[in-house]
């Protein structure tokens, strides 16, 4: 027998996400923290709204505009979007990507966090207008010019999520992002519980920036010297100490050599030695190789991130910026989600229910919102009659 509350039958409430909650996060931040002054008969819920479409497709706005009803014409997109300035942008970002997680974090413990790099291929020519900031490197994705991008990621048992983006610049060293990253933490009122960095960053100057400010952090060793590949000889878990820039600049570090088996790990068999730079912290080789493996989840995060990753030809790095932006808020809005909705239900540590809701879940849910709000064309008229 159905209730009834006053004479009416009550309304059974449905424990569901549906998809105007998924689309509607990630638009609410964006306007709340990216405002674009516009006049006329465009908002900036016009631009942002087709932004979250083309990334929720992978699709560029030439593709994706010809689809949509009432979404605004790709001259005006990008008229609208060349107002946007990368410093602002920079200024930005971190209030941007942590809006959807903050209230979940608790500032009376200590987190791991890691600093890494990913870059977006680039086929275009340099110019003026984005020389600073396209980067070389080893071809990949059949080119050498990228635009590169340096994040911060605090790294939880079942959700990792970015907190901040930058652009990299040519000529800006990076113990200077290093820098920046560490005061994102610090205005967050966040505290380090180790601070992973990948060997990108192996440099005297990061090693006396970590070590100055008393920030514990883990970088595995650069095989670059004959000394050192000497140090990482033997058969047992072990600490040493290792002379950087021994004849220039002598900097004392502390190696943590971790020896394993491989076990046909990449067709490989017999002992190895992996050797990482430490600094505050009384962890084990083992501990300290441990929690640094974890880390790898990060370039799970970059496949995430690239599923929503619109397509553009342009050469602006502040728009450029901004889609990619988008996409690591996307990321973000979806582990936030993921772990509001799909804890389970049990004593312990908290688990989320990974299967209920993976991200193709949430970007399709995305896209079926953004098809009703502007409005997918279903038919297409043709040439000629059938």
């Amino acid at each position: 027998m159905t209730p009834t509350v006053h004479g009416r039958r009550a309304r059974k409430e449905k424990n569901v996400l549906g998809p105007k909650e998924c689309f509607s996060i990630v638009l609410q931040t964006l306007l709340r923290i990216l405002p674009i002054p516009m006049q006329g008969r465009y908002k900036a819920k016009d631009i942002h709204s087709l932004a979250i479409t083309m990334a929720s497709q992978r699709q560029s706005v030439h593709s994706i505009e010809p689809l949509l009803s009432k979404g605004m014409s790709e001259t005006n997109f990008w008229y609208h979007l060349s107002k946007m300035d990368i410093f602002d942008l920079e200024i930005m970002n971190r209030q941007l990507l942590t809006n959807p997680i903050l209230k979940l974090l608790d500032r009376n413990k200590p987190y791991r966090f890691a600093i890494d790099e990913t870059d977006d291929p680039y086929y275009g020519q340099e110019c003026s207008e984005n020389e600073e900031f396209v980067n070389g490197g080893p071809c990949k994705k059949s080119t050498t010019k990228f635009y590169r991008y340096i994040t911060l990621e605090l790294l939880l048992p079942q959700m990792k999520v970015t907190l901040s983006a930058l652009p990299v610049r040519k000529g800006v060293k990076k113990e200077e992002y290093i820098r920046q990253m560490v005061e994102v933490i610090d205005g967050l009122g966040l505290s380090i519980e180790v601070l992973m960095l990948d060997r990108g960053f192996y440099s005297g100057e990061v090693f006396k920036l970590l070590m100055g400010r008393d920030i514990p952090f883990i970088m595995p060793v650069k095989r670059n010297s004959k000394k050192l590949k000497a140090l990482l000889q033997g058969r047992r878990s072990r600490f040493r100490k290792y002379i950087l820039n021994e004849h220039t600049d002598p900097l004392e570090l502390d190696i943590a050599i971790r020896t394993c088996y491989q076990n046909g790990r990449y067709g490989k068999h017999g002992l190895i030695n992996y050797g990482y730079v430490f600094s505050g912290m009384d962890w084990t080789p083992y501990k300290i190789s441990t929690v640094y493996e974890r880390r790898f989840g990060i370039e799970s995060s970059y496949v995430i991130r690239n599923k929503v990753r619109a397509k553009t030809t342009t050469r602006s790095p502040a728009v450029r910026y901004y889609l990619f932006l988008v996409s690591m808020l996307m990321r973000n809005v979806w582990m936030m989600l993921r772990w509001k909705y799909f804890r389970k239900r049990q004593r312990g540590p908290p688990v989320v229910d990974e299967d209920r809701f993976r991200f193709d879940n949430f970007r399709l849910k995305v896209w079926e919102h953004a098809k009703k709000v502007l409005k997918l064309v279903f038919e297409t008229p043709v040439i000629r009659p059938g």
